[in-house]
């Protein structure tokens, strides 16, 4: 029974595999890569150069590519200690046609394309868009070297990628008390009523776990399902997190707020996610945060998509035995 069993997840691990692998061939190798933007508004609004770095961009955000623009390569010269601050500024700015640029501009271009043709790059350069004597809104000069991702590769990254354990190293930033915390009271309730939490800082979620009064009663951010990017029913959004997001009309309760204030508010607090100096940019995120966890969801009256999936399936099986077993019965008995 155990060979049996071991056989069977194994033939369905390898038919997964094969199954994912057909779908991205499908997908990034033979339809139009430009069918992302059909319903994209701002690719839309987009012109001349600033369209094509726009798309670049988009493909490399759902994994069509590697997308790499001049300045990140300088940029990655400074934090190496390879290049001082003013000399990248200098490189930097590359003129409105290759034979406008400088020396020192001439070199490190030169330096950028040998360097990402030898990884298999393809280096590109777009001369600046011009009307009459002036740049045109979107035709800034632009340098940058893509490669497409092979099968392999995109593959190997999907599936080491679909779970990730969150840790107190993922905040990049210089933060105090890095680290986990224990408590019985959650805050979010004021800290009067027993609700155990375990509370991150570092990490990318602000509660790994927390118990409240809503089904299944005990929840966890500690591990993350990543299913990729949508770009279909709810562009640009994780495609798990649109499964078990909720739906429907926003629902308001009393929310307590990390700085104290109390208000009526959708906002789920549980949900809060590190947004590095989000903080600062308005002032009701000063008023009611104390630190860059302040991107949270909403609560909604309804389930979500995958709810309402496994509620169908609960009441379909339970039909299926109300109905199918007595009528087997009755057509056995009367043929």
């Amino acid at each position: 029974m155990t060979k049996y069993l071991l056989k069977r997840i194994l033939h369905g691990l390898i038919s997964v595999v094969i199954i994912v692998a057909i779908v991205m061939l499908l997908i990034y190798s033979l339809m139009d890569r430009a069918l992302i933007f059909a319903k994209d508004g701002t690719y839309t609004k987009r012109s001349d150069n600033d369209r094509v770095i726009y798309r670049y961009t988009q493909w490399e955000k759902y994994g069509y590519l590697d997308y790499v623009t001049y300045n990140e390569y300088l940029n990655s010269l400074v934090a190496s200690g390879q290049l001082d601050e003013e000399t990248r500024t200098a490189a930097g700015a590359i003129g409105k046609k290759a034979e406008n640029d400088a020396e020192i501009v001439k070199e490190y271009v030169q330096k950028f394309t040998e360097h990402y043709t030898s990884l298999g790059y393809k280096v590109e350069r777009l001369d600046a868009v011009m009307l009459g004597k002036k740049t045109s809104p979107g035709g800034r000069q632009q340098l940058f070297a893509h490669k497409d991702k092979p099968l392999l590769g995109r593959l190997w990254k999907y599936f080491t990628g679909v779970i990730s354990v969150d840790t107190t190293s993922y905040v990049e930033d210089d933060i105090e008390s890095r680290g986990l915390t224990f408590t019985l009271y959650d805050p979010i309730y004021g800290g009067e009523k027993l609700s155990p939490a375990i509370i991150g800082n570092g990490t990318k979620h602000k509660y790994l776990l927390y118990f409240n009064d809503e089904f299944p009663y005990i929840h966890q951010n500690l591990i993350s399902i990543s299913l990729g990017t949508s770009y279909s029913v709810n562009q640009g959004i994780d495609v798990f997190q649109t499964m078990t997001e909720t739906q429907g009309a926003k629902t308001y309760s009393m929310v307590t707020y990390p700085t104290g204030l109390v208000e009526s508010s959708a906002d789920d607090l549980h949900t809060a996610i590190y947004a590095s100096g989000s903080r600062e940019m308005s002032q009701m995120t000063v008023d009611r945060f104390t630190d860059d966890y302040t991107n949270v969801s909403v609560k909604k009256t309804n389930m979500s998509k995958i709810g309402y999936s496994f509620v169908i399936g609960i009441i379909s099986s339970i039909l299926a035995y109300l109905l199918g077993v007595p009528l087997g019965i009755m057509m056995a008995k009367r043929k």
